[in-house]
């Protein structure tokens, strides 16, 4: 199973992304001197002030247990082991900002309570693959940048969005390190169900091959019916099959072609038909507006690709996708999807070509007149309801340039 890449194509791009977006090359040197070192000490006092730390002389069990596993999973960095008195069946990896110091897995003593050694070592091996990846640097480079509520209120949707998915993927990932650490999907499936529900399923007496039967039946609900998903984690159906999937694939590419459709499903829960429908207008209004006058500068550009940015992972591929074909009949039907899906997003597809407009700050007479020709015989506006929000928006945007008076 060790030939087999436990990492996800798609997380990996979404780390690039993210950090490009968050200039983490700068922004991570400012993070650990402001916070780094000090967070890791005060993190550091309240586990071993207030954790039981697994020695072997204490517990030696899990401490070979905890050995085992990382060794398995050729983890060469210093691990401390925690356990936390908590009732709550659950687990985290803390990657150490200091060289010098261990990272940190705490588990909650509700686990023992439940899971078996075999469990325990897909829970033990699940958080060493966080650190294996680093999950934690995305993770405390976004909190940084974002600190609280308020903060996050100035965060970018397309920001938000790609987070949440890289969360999600992070979590796959992490289940793969997982099934790894005791290569027994039955333990891995059980222990899964057991963090869910908090059940003791031995002492329920149920099998794992219900378990394996119910998993299907809800998996059908989310490939088929659009089921919906939110927060950090993938809901179980998708996690369990995933992991059949590394379990079962006899080389990576049957891998990742068995998990294109379930990363679809992760993305669809994120974008959906009606994001597709945005972005291709968005893209192909911004193509015909910066066109319009011969040239498209990067002002423009940099609008344009923010806008599709909202809506879709790759907004750079489908600038170029909708720029090689028929961008006015893109436009049209694009309109015409968003419309039928959503008949009051009118006035925001009208605001979106005004603001494209205004994106370089200057009033060309090509350029108004597109606003009014798309928003009278497209989007069914007066003329005069026009003329009001490109009023609203001169207000808001349109600064007068020193430099027209040469």
């Amino acid at each position: 199973m060790r030939e087999l890449d436990p990492r996800i194509d798609l997380q990996e791009e979404l780390n690039r992304q993210i950090w490009n977006v968050l200039q983490g090359n700068a922004i991570e040197n400012i993070r650990k001197n402001c916070e780094g070192s000090v967070f890791d000490l005060n993190y550091r006092s309240v586990m071993e002030g207030n954790s039981l730390r697994v020695q072997e002389t204490l517990l030696p069990q899990f401490y070979a247990l905890c050995m085992e596993v990382k060794d398995r999973l050729g983890f060469t960095g210093d691990i401390d082991f925690y356990i936390t008195s908590d009732n709550s069946v659950n687990a985290h990896a803390y990657n150490s900002d200091d060289e010098k110091r261990p990272h940190i897995i705490d588990i909650n003593s509700g686990m023992f309570n439940l899971m078996n050694e075999e469990e325990l070592k897909y829970v033990v091996g699940h958080e060493i693959g966080h650190l294996i990846n680093n999950d934690a640097a995305i993770s405390s480079l976004f909190k940084f940048v974002y600190p609280d509520d308020e903060a996050m209120e100035e965060c970018p949707s397309f920001l938000k969005k790609r987070v949440e998915l890289y969360d999600q993927l992070a979590e796959l990932s992490a289940d793969r390190y997982g099934y790894m650490a005791n290569e027994n999907l039955d333990a891995c499936v059980t222990a899964i169900f057991k963090m869910a529900s908090g059940l003791n399923l031995e002492k329920m007496n149920v099998s794992i091959e219900t378990l394996i039967s119910e998993n299907n039946q809800r998996l059908n609900f989310f490939l088929k019916e659009n089921g919906v998903s939110g927060g950090s984690h993938p809901v179980n159906p998708i996690r369990i099959h995933a992991l059949e999937l590394f379990a079962n694939a006899k080389t990576q590419m049957a891998l990742t072609r068995g998990m294109n459709e379930l990363v679809n499903v992760l993305q669809n829960f994120i974008y959906g038909d009606l994001d597709f429908a945005l972005a291709q207008f968005v893209t192909a209004a911004g193509i015909y507006v910066s066109l319009i006058d011969g040239k498209r500068d990067k002002l423009e550009e940099d609008f344009i690709l923010s806008e599709i940015a909202d809506f879709c992972l790759f907004p750079f591929k489908m600038l170029k996708q909708v720029e090689k074909g028929d961008y006015m009949k893109t436009l049209d039907e694009s309109i015409d999807a968003v419309l039928a899906m959503a008949p009051d997003m009118r006035i925001n597809l009208l605001n979106y070509i005004i603001r494209i407009v205004l994106a370089d700050n200057e009033l060309d007479e090509k350029e108004m007149q597109i606003i009014y020709d798309l928003g009278m015989r497209k989007l069914g506006f007066s003329e005069k309801e026009i003329a009001e929000q490109l009023g609203v928006h001169i207000h808001e945007v349109f600064r007068p340039r020193a430099s027209a008076l040469k």
